[in-house]
């Protein structure tokens, strides 16, 4: 579904550029608008919440609102935004919005233990990876692996893998998700994890899993 425009009074409107069936977390977007009081004030809300300063209309009753989404924790939110003008003329959109995370499951666990990977708002790629690196100040190289094709208006991957081997020397390790078959720290859409791997009674070893902070 795409975004939503809804009329509150006949002669305004409220839009939302680009147009998207869903928008990832912390996107800029614009809003222009239509049909309010001239040269007069206009109020934004978010779910009936007021979002920065009133932005004034033009000589014509247009506006031309830029901001930017809002940050989730996880899942998808429909957001409403509403603009009202001094005069009570009120027109709203809601917007589809996701975040961009990755859920592993099981948490812990023998290193090599199967994982179901569940992914979101993976913008700007068709396919995803992990890559797994060694922390610390001396990282080595990284080692990439493919996890799945991203589908869905909202980018979603979901997928059964295994991120390390039996034999995984004991040490912390940084495992980053994004949309690159190569590596690289800085890349602008991504998730990351802190995996542990320590040794247990015997040779046998098992991995706990954390965000990167």
């Amino acid at each position: 579904m795409l975004a939503v425009p809804a009329v509150g009074n006949a002669q305004t409107t409220l839009t939302v550029d680009p147009v998207s069936p869903c928008y990832r977390e912390q996107s800029p977007v614009r809003l222009p608008g239509a049909g309010f009081t001239p040269n007069a004030p206009v109020v934004f809300t978010r779910d009936a919440m007021p979002i920065g300063d009133p932005i004034e209309a033009d000589a014509s009753g247009g506006l031309f609102a830029q901001l930017i989404l809002p940050g989730l924790v996880s899942g998808q939110r429909r957001l409403t935004y509403v603009a009202t003008d001094s005069a009570n003329l009120t027109s709203q959109v809601t917007l589809l919005v996701t975040a961009t995370n990755v859920g592993l499951r099981p948490e812990g666990g023998p290193p090599n233990r199967l994982l179901t990977i569940r992914a979101r708002g993976f913008f700007g790629g068709e396919t995803l990876y992990a890559h797994v690196v060694r922390a610390g100040q001396r990282p080595g190289r990284a080692r990439n692996m493919r996890i799945g094709r991203v589908k869905g208006s909202c980018k979603q991957v979901e997928a059964r893998r295994r991120l390390f081997s039996r034999s995984t020397a004991p040490g912390k390790y940084r495992v980053q998700f994004d949309t690159f078959r190569r590596y690289q720290a800085t890349r602008k859409v991504k998730t990351e994890f802190i995996v542990t791997v320590y040794e247990t009674a015997g040779t046998a070893r098992a991995s706990a899993v954390s965000p990167a902070s």
